[in-house]
């Protein structure tokens, strides 16, 4: 049975399980008065918490919509301690690959009644500072994040992480820091790229990289480990090019690195772009220098975006399982949210796909048979 406020004959709309002012507020007041049904069934059509038939339900929505009604959200959210939000924090989107990651994470937070809270840091670790404290100020349920670097905010991340506050770490992480992550397993990538420059015959590999390695995300730092695993087994050369840290655009970025080493007399058989931007700057450089690509130097990217395929020639190149990433961040997300985890940190690295194209060799491998079925 409900109880009433004392002093009234009204029911406490709390007790129900709901602010009063919801019921009460002016928006509901006149939905009512217009549909002819009471405040409580207006509520229960425009939260979809209770029976009402559909008709009247089409009536109360109908006006809702004339009058422009906007729920008190926020009652909502302090009755049911969350306020349907995820927070997430890029780089950037002018990269692509994030681009379609925000895309891929906006698909699969909705399918869970969930909205996004969009942060993006450029790489700027003191941003990304603001961007994590602004978030919480916001009362987003859970993070998503891209670290800037493998180490700035480790601190702020531990205490996220010992206030048991729920986040996932996107396609990088922070060492330092036992949480969550989703990320393509950048180290076999880097294999992948490696043996495949190898079997093509090349023997003096460039990497396209900062030089300062706390410029370094964990991503790049992988791929590079990847690579080099492959040299140092085949007795292959390694040189790094590159300056202190990349900067926008990416493209420029790699078509200023490779005209410089190039220009200075350095020699490689192929360019390994830390992703596809980078790579199709390397690309314009070797070609407006009267090299042929594959035939003098190969060149690889990675991401796999659009434009790869549309460049000439086509840019071999790292394919990440990008709506996979995004699907099982928020799904790791949500077991945070919703309580039902309380064990250790879970990492899930996903399998990349190497897109082998005309700005590589094209490479023979000998064909594997399948056995019979009776085998």
């Amino acid at each position: 049975m409900r109880r009433k406020k004392p002093g009234t004959g009204v029911p406490d709309a709390s007790a129900a399980g709901r602010p009063a002012e919801d019921v009460n507020s002016p928006g509901m007041k006149e939905i009512a008065a217009r549909v002819g049904v009471s405040k409580t069934t207006v509520h229960r059509a425009l939260t979809g918490s209770g029976r009402v038939s559909p008709k009247t339900r089409a009536r109360i929505l109908a006006i809702a919509a004339e009058l422009d009604y906007t729920p008190n959200t926020l009652a909502r959210s302090l009755r049911r301690q969350r306020t349907g939000t995820l927070g997430v924090v890029t780089n950037g989107v002018s990269n692509s690959f994030y681009a379609t990651l925000l895309a891929a994470i906006e698909e699969a937070a909705s399918s869970q009644g969930f909205n996004l809270l969009l942060c993006c840091s450029g790489g700027n670790a003191e941003l990304e500072t603001e961007h994590l404290g602004l978030l919480r100020e916001k009362r987003v349920d859970g993070l998503l994040v891209a670290p800037s670097s493998s180490s700035a905010n480790a601190a702020q991340f531990e205490r996220l992480r010992r206030g048991g506050f729920p986040f996932v770490f996107l396609d990088r992480t922070v060492p330092s820091v036992s949480a969550d992550a989703v990320m393509t397993d950048h180290r076999l990538a880097g294999q992948l790229i490696g043996d495949h420059l190898v079997a093509a015959g090349r023997r003096r590999i460039g990497l396209i990289m900062p030089l300062d390695e706390s410029f370094m995300s964990t991503s790049i730092r992988e791929r590079i480990e990847g690579v080099c695993d492959i040299a140092k087994q085949c007795g292959v050369e390694v040189v790094r090019i590159g300056r202190e840290r990349y900067w926008e655009p990416l493209e420029d970025y790699g078509s200023f690195c490779v005209s410089e080493f190039l220009d200075s007399g350095g020699m490689v058989d192929a360019l390994v772009g830390m992703n596809d931007h980078v790579a199709i700057g390397a690309l314009f450089a070797c070609r407006s220098r009267g090299l042929r690509v594959p035939e003098d130097i190969a060149v690889t990217g990675y991401d796999d975006l659009d434009v790869s395929s549309f460049v000439t020639p086509r840019l071999t190149t790292i394919r990440q399982p990008t709506r996979q990433i995004a699907w099982e961040a928020v799904k790791l997300l949500m077991s945070r949210i919703g309580g039902g985890r309380a064990d250790e940190a879970v990492t899930v690295r996903l399998r990349p796909i190497l897109m082998e194209r005309e700005s590589t060799p094209a490479v023979r491998r000998p064909v594997q048979l399948l056995p019979p079925d009776d085998a």
